[in-house]
C-alpha cells in the first residue's frame, strides 16, 4: 500500500470518526479546519472526502464547501425499520445454524460492552453492539442482509451516539436486554428470543424519539 494510499484511508476513518463523536460540529466545515485538525495535506483529505461524499455521509460542493448531512426523521425510521425486518426475519430461521461457539462470542461482547461502558466509551460500546447484532446475521449466513446492516452502520452509531448520549443509562439498560436474550439463547427459546428482540429494537427506537 503506497503512502499515499495509507493517509488516504486515515484521513477517512478519523473524519468520519469525529463527525460521529461531534468533534466536528456543523453544518459546515472547511478543508482549512480539516488539515488543521488532521494535520495531513489537502491531497488525502480530498480523496478521503470524496469518499464520504459517494457514500451520501456527507456534502461536497464548490459552492457550498463541506456540508455534514443530519440524519433526518424519516431516515431514522427507514433505518429502524429496516434493522427491525432484516434481524427478526434471521432470528426466526437461525435456530438450526446457531451453535455454543455463536453464544460464546455474545457472551463475549456483553462482557466487552460493559468494561468500554464503564469507562463512559460510548463509541465503542456502540461498535461492539452492532457486532453482537450482526452475529446473527452472519449465522443466517445471509450475505445481503450483513451487507445491508453494514451500509447502514454509519447512520446506525450516529443514531445511537445520540440516543446514548442523552441518557448514558440506556446503555446500561440495553447491555440487561442483551443479558437476557442470551439467557433465552442458552435455554433454546428461539420464540422468545425473537420476540424480546422485537422489544428491544423498538425500544430504541423509541428512545431516539424522546427527548
Amino acid at each position: 500500500m503506497s503512502q499515499r494510499q495509507y493517509l488516504k484511508d486515515i484521513a477517512y476513518e478519523k473524519i468520519k470518526y469525529m463527525v460521529i463523536q461531534g468533534e466536528i460540529k456543523g453544518p459546515t466545515v472547511s478543508e482549512n479546519e480539516l488539515v488543521e485538525l488532521l494535520q495531513m495535506s489537502r491531497t488525502p483529505i480530498r480523496e478521503a472526502l470524496q469518499r464520504l461524499h459517494n457514500e451520501d455521509f456527507l456534502e461536497v460542493s464548490p459552492k457550498r464547501g463541506i456540508f455534514l448531512k443530519e440524519i433526518t426523521v424519516k431516515e431514522t425510521h427507514d433505518i429502524m425499520d429496516m434493522r427491525l425486518a432484516i434481524e427478526l426475519y434471521a432470528l426466526e430461521r437461525v435456530e438450526p445454524f446457531f451453535r455454543e461457539e455463536h453464544l460464546a462470542f455474545l457472551d463475549e461482547k456483553i462482557k466487552e460492552q460493559e468494561e468500554y461502558l464503564s469507562q463512559n466509551d460510548i463509541f465503542k460500546f456502540i461498535q461492539l453492539d452492532l457486532e453482537y447484532h450482526a452475529l446473527f446475521l452472519r449465522v443466517f449466513d445471509n450475505e445481503f442482509f450483513v451487507k445491508t446492516l453494514n451500509n447502514i452502520s454509519d447512520r446506525l452509531y450516529q443514531t445511537a451516539m445520540i440516543r446514548f448520549g442523552r441518557d448514558i443509562s440506556r446503555a446500561w439498560d440495553s447491555i440487561e436486554d442483551h443479558k437476557q436474550i442470551n439467557a433465552l439463547l442458552r435455554e433454546e427459546k428461539f420464540q422468545e428470543v425473537r420476540d424480546l428482540m422485537e422489544k428491544h429494537i423498538l425500544k430504541g427506537k423509541e428512545q431516539f424519539f424522546s427527548h
